[in-house]
């Protein structure tokens, strides 16, 4: 009888352990990244995740209507140079921005439009660190 519980036990535990196995097994998906965050006050010019934003360096001015608004923002943060590029050239297509040009050298100038207004963002790294220095305003 003591035998037939401690095989009864034993077949319990084992069918508990491959119910946990398969649990911790299976593959959940990472959760998506967070959205970037915007430059403020423009909602549709976007910032790569942990950038941060330089407030001594940067300014805007926008009249008391919102119909004119004019910046210059400077950011930096722990990225490469192309992976920021690529990440301006989807996201500022996603945003409804067209891109005019693009210079590529020490710094990488990308210029785009929309609507009536324009937006330049200026790209570079320093020992694994990226800065990006971007200009809005109406056309």
């Amino acid at each position: 009888m003591v035998k037939r519980l401690f095989l009864f036990f034993l077949f319990g535990v084992w069918l508990t352990g491959c119910a946990t196995w398969e649990e911790m097994t299976t593959a959940t998906p990472p959760p998506p990244p967070p959205p970037p965050e915007m430059v403020y006050p423009f909602s549709d010019i976007p910032i790569p995740n942990g950038f941060e934003r330089d407030h001594s360096k940067s300014f805007v001015y926008e009249s008391g209507s919102g119909a004119v608004k004019v910046g210059r923002f400077f950011y930096s943060g722990w990225s490469s140079l192309g992976d920021v590029v690529s990440f301006y050239q989807d996201e500022m297509i996603n945003k409804g921005w067209s891109m005019v040009n693009s210079i590529k050298y020490e710094t990488t100038i990308l210029n785009y439009e929309k609507e009536g207004w324009v937006c330049a963002l200026m790209i570079k790294t320093t020992l694994g660190r990226a800065y990006i220095e971007i200009q809005a305003g109406p056309k």
